[in-house]
């Protein structure tokens, strides 16, 4: 009996060991893909669950690293003088009575070189700081802040009465001139208080139906929903963006499934009166009485912004479509809105009609696929060579798609709520909430040591990232799936002997096999309906490829 046991415990050492030889030889975090198309850059990592922020190259190489006290909070840019702007979260205790998602209240800006520069607290028992900042222009900063109302007060603006008694946290936009090394001047504001409308009770302020007010905001939405209504984050506003060129600021809530624009040229004054109200909004017509269900475009999106001048389509708002409650199910996108040409300083909007357009001007993906779904967080950038760079938040997978909507490169986030994972773990809880990448001639970047350091991941190898481009594109270039997309299987030609294997965009391998020079396979009988990589590694070369396959 002993004899026995002693094999079973050498058997399960030896398929642990064999287990752990696996895992280590396979590539679960940092880059996957990097072929010549990519966009070459610099990408701003700034992990949900850690208060490091990291500028790395497209091979995941740290190029400089700043360490602050704070989790970041949600938001980080690297600005034109090489500085780091970053939101910081401030404990609970500092907070009271704020503790939504995104909460921050803190803003850092630290030098190239980590030093703390200038700092601001932005959260006391009235305002909180949460998920995203602007830097304008000026040197000013745009700050989305909660401002807390009473119960009391929220009825008197003719909120219908409920149970529950929660105060109501507004959206307002705060601009801040920075002074010193602390604090600041307030030199702007707009609230969504002071453009509010409801139709409970003709003798309160602002009585109307919203049909006839579509520039501003029912009190009384998402009264429907139950509890959930009167929670006091109600419009939960996860995005700003700022156009110099208008002098009009964008924001974004996702509860309201909703982007607004609103227009920064009016004084304080004016911006708390009706010229101050909505220039224009998009995504959920039936909020403001003027659409339904069907009408309905975006789905708790992120990251709406203006794609800056010099980059295709230039001028339209580019947004990360989340999906949640989408009618078709959980499925992701990305979609462009083209802004209709304004008119006596405004947006157009007819006497019964919604706001136009009523379509996307342009969407990723073509056709949805279930492992693209990020059902919080996210963002997404136009790049100067005509790619889009996508951030799955929630996963901390970001890839850039081609013009083709292939994908050229893709990235893992290795930055965990434990530190940097050891290549060939599992990664878990290694959120991020966007990733810009910054052009090799932006401002920030001039004069800066750009030498590739480390890799983040620990116990990471080298897989040859730099050198591979030119040597496994001709692979690339011979590698081909058709029909791709396909509805029962496609037929893929290996131009040299090699190993494949068929995984999720999880990294779930489905199939693997092998093939010989010059051979055709055809895949995909048994995948279910979605989109999956193709990995090929040559016998000859040692060098590995991806393609996407995508199943409708």
């Amino acid at each position: 009996m002993k004899i026995h046991s002693f094999k079973v415990v050498v058997i399960i050492s030896f398929l642990f060991a064999v287990n752990n030889i696996i895992n280590a030889q396979t590539q679960t975090v940092g880059t996957l893909t990097n072929t010549s198309e990519a966009f070459v850059g610099y990408n701003l990592l700034a992990p949900t669950a850690s208060n490091s922020t990291y500028l790395i190259d497209n091979c995941g190489h740290i190029i400089n690293q700043w360490e602050s006290d704070y989790r970041i909070g949600l938001s980080a840019y690297l600005l034109e003088d090489g500085s780091l702007l970053r939101t910081g979260r401030l404990t609970s205790q500092a907070i009271p009575p704020f503790a939504g998602g995104g909460t921050g209240g803190r803003i850092e800006r630290f030098s190239w070189e980590g030093d703390l520069v200038w700092a601001i607290n932005w959260a006391d028992s009235s305002h909180h700081q949460h998920h995203d900042i602007e830097m304008m222009p000026n040197g000013n900063i745009l700050i989305i802040s909660w401002n807390s109302h009473t119960y009391e007060e929220s009825l008197a603006l003719g909120k219908t009465p409920n149970t529950y008694g929660n105060a109501l946290w507004t959206t307002e936009i705060i601009e801040i001139s920075p002074t010193g090394t602390e604090g600041g001047d307030i030199v702007w504001r707009w609230n969504v208080w002071d453009h509010l409308v409801q139709y409970t009770d003709s003798l309160l302020p602002n009585y109307s139906e919203i049909a006839y007010a579509p520039r501003r905001i029912d009190i009384n939405h998402l009264v429907s929903n139950g509890p959930n209504a009167y929670q006091a984050d109600w419009m939960h506003t996860n995005a700003v963006d700022y156009n110099e060129e208008l002098d009009q600021i964008i924001l974004s809530s996702p509860k309201f499934s909703e982007l607004f624009i609103i227009d920064h040229s009016l004084t304080t004054e004016e911006a708390a009166t009706e010229a101050g109200d909505l220039l224009y909004r998009y995504g959920n017509p039936k909020n403001y009485g003027r659409g339904n269900d069907e009408d309905q475009r975006l789905f708790f999106q992120h990251d709406s912004h203006w794609i800056p001048e010099g980059l295709d389509d230039a001028g339209s708002i580019i947004v990360f479509n989340n999906g949640r409650n989408r009618p078709e199910g959980h499925f992701s996108s990305v979609d462009i809105i083209e802004l209709p040409t304004m008119e006596n300083g405004t947006y157009p909007i007819g006497e019964t009609a919604a706001f136009s357009p009523s379509t996307y001007y342009w969407t990723y993906p073509e056709v949805f696929y279930p492992e693209f779904f990020g059902d919080i967080i996210s963002g997404v950038n136009r790049l100067p060579n005509g790619n889009t760079l996508i951030c799955d938040g929630p996963s901390g997978y970001a890839f850039e798609i081609n013009a083709d909507n292939e994908i050229v490169w893709d990235y893992i986030n290795p930055v965990t709520a434990y530190g940097a994972t050891t290549q060939g773990s599992d990664d878990g809880n290694n959120g991020m909430f966007r990733l810009p990448r910054y052009a090799p001639d932006y401002p920030g970047l001039a004069g800066r040591d750009l030498t590739p350091g480390d890799l983040i991941e620990v116990n990471s190898w080298d897989t040859g990232c730099s050198s591979r481009v030119a040597e496994t594109e001709t692979i690339k270039q011979k590698l081909t799936a058709s029909p791709n997309p396909f509805t029962n299987s496609c037929n893929v030609f290996f131009p040299e002997a090699g190993k494949w294997v068929i995984s999720t965009y999880m990294g779930v391998i489905i199939n693997s096999g092998y093939a010989t020079s010059n051979s055709n396979i055809y895949l995909g009988q048994t995948l279910d309906r979605g989109c999956y990589l193709l990995n090929f590694t040559s016998n000859f070369t040692k060098k590995s490829i991806s393609s996407k396959l995508l199943k409708i």
